[in-house]
């Protein structure tokens, strides 16, 4: 081992789920702040959807070690199982035998939950690797949403599971499930920048205090060849590290990642995942139907729209051509034309033919979360989570009950046309400022900066 060698008190990039080593990135900090809204606002259900070795576990881990003290957990991981075994398995981890038969094993587990809520303690059941469920096993699932009260659930479910739930939780077998769900959460890869933060973070937990053990350069090929995914990090830097003590270095640079990602036959600088600072604005999201792994093509877009035009353009000249000679008037006006040429240019780029993508290019999940019309509960906690600097950007989640009127009022001190058009330059995809869903988050300016647009104007007399 190379422990001793480089005085690491202990392995920094272990393959298991420590969630000591948890290094929050802004979508692992969306993420874990969806996971505390649905508990706390006690919605239910909540999703977490993420590609394989983005840390999903570690996430759950984190957010079932805050919740330890607050409420009875349940963790499943082998869901390699059909439906008739989901209830015994919860009874088991519960260390209950289960009864003989179905009805005998509800009863065990409505005694359970109602001996919780008497404690004033949540119940928690999380299910990783969700995408194996059978739609047997997902019914299963959704069943167990009906022990409650007249006032609440008696049970908050966490799914986690790779892109391919979405499709599962999409077939119409599942509607009701996919009716119950309040939140949906992903996690990205990690930037260069976070990527080698990401590597620094994880040798500073163990405890080294030593030189650097990568150069610049390692570290700018470890995020080409991991492409941002945080377990294929782990194998890159722990296999350099053996490589470097082999070579008697002291230091890892590009040479030696460069020769384990050819032992490893990693490709190098392939497209991330991660989205841009300044992505496109995706259409909303109304039903799972629309999350699997599709995008459409702008070329074939491009083509439709152009075919649409040209289609319309000959018709037009073909009905003016014909009432000219014919001494008849047209039977519609220009305008008319124009707004059916519009009309029929979206429809063809709303139909275009939808291209499966690769695993690295995959279209961001909106979080589908109903409108909520009940007065905010104040004794929801609000959470939010803090800027980066102290007059920079802020990111808050949206409870229950809140308004964009309310979070500017509480956060910025007013709310006014300079407030909603800042509130707007910072979140492109918040197009209706009088619906927001509980769940999502929203950024907000660090200070109120008026131009010179805002101040009116004096008229000379």
């Amino acid at each position: 081992m190379f422990l001793q060698y480089f005085n690491l008190p202990e392995q920094p990039f272990g393959a298991t789920p420590d969630p000591r080593f948890l290094f929050q990135t802004s979508s692992h900090r969306e993420a874990l702040s969806s996971l505390y809204t649905g508990f706390y606002g006690n919605r239910g259900f909540t999703v977490l959807i993420a590609e394989p070795g983005m840390g999903k576990t570690t996430l759950l881990f984190e957010f079932l070690d805050h919740i330890r003290d607050r409420a009875k957990t349940v963790f499943l991981f082998n869901t390699l199982c059909e439906a008739k075994d989901v209830l015994p398995m919860i009874l088991h981890d519960l260390a209950v035998t289960p009864g003989a038969g179905l009805a005998e094993r509800h009863r065990q587990l409505n005694d359970l939950l109602a001996v919780e809520a008497r404690s004033g303690r949540r119940f928690v059941l999380v299910i990783d690797e969700a995408q194996n469920l059978s739609t047997d096993a997902l019914e299963a699932v959704r069943l167990l949403t009906n022990f409650e009260t007249v006032q609440s659930k008696l049970m908050q479910i966490v799914f986690s599971g790779q892109p391919q739930l979405a499709d599962n939780m999409a077939r119409p077998e599942v509607a009701q499930l996919l009716q119950r769900v309040s939140t949906i959460c992903r996690l990205s890869p990690l930037s260069p920048a976070e990527t080698t933060a990401y590597i620094e973070h994880r040798i500073k937990v163990v405890g080294y205090t030593g030189k650097r053990l990568f150069t610049s350069n390692a570290l700018n090929l470890i995020a080409d060849a991991s492409c941002g995914i945080p377990r294929v990090i782990n194998t890159l830097c722990f296999n350099s590290l053996c490589l470097c003590r082999a070579h008697k270095s002291k230091v890892v640079d590009d040479s030696i990642v460069g020769e384990v990602v050819d032992d490893l036959k990693l490709p190098v600088s392939q497209p991330r995942l991660a989205a841009p600072a300044a992505e496109v604005t995706p259409p909303v999201v109304t039903s799972f139907t629309e999350l699997p792994e599709a995008r459409v093509s702008s070329a074939m877009t491009t083509r439709y729209v152009t075919a649409a035009l040209l289609v319309a353009c000959i018709g037009l000249i073909a009905v003016f051509w014909s009432g000219s000679w014919k001494g008849a008037r047209p039977s519609f006006t220009l305008s008319a034309a124009f707004s059916r040429i519009r009309h029929s240019s979206a429809t063809k780029a709303t139909k275009a033919v939808l291209a499966p993508v690769p695993a690295t290019a995959r279209v961001r999940l909106a979080a589908i979360t109903p409108r909520t019309v009940t007065a905010r509960n104040p004794t929801v906690p609000h959470p939010e989570i803090p800027a980066d600097e102290a007059t920079g950007p802020k990111t808050i989640t949206v409870v229950p009950g809140d308004t964009l009127e309310a979070i500017a009022t509480q956060n910025l001190g007013d709310y006014n046309h300079t407030v909603l058009r800042q509130i707007q330059a910072l979140n492109p995809r918040l197009l209706d400022p009088d619906h927001i869903e509980s769940g999502r988050t929203i950024r907000l300016p660090g200070r109120i900066t008026q131009t010179t647009a805002d101040v009116p104007t004096r008229k000379e007399p």
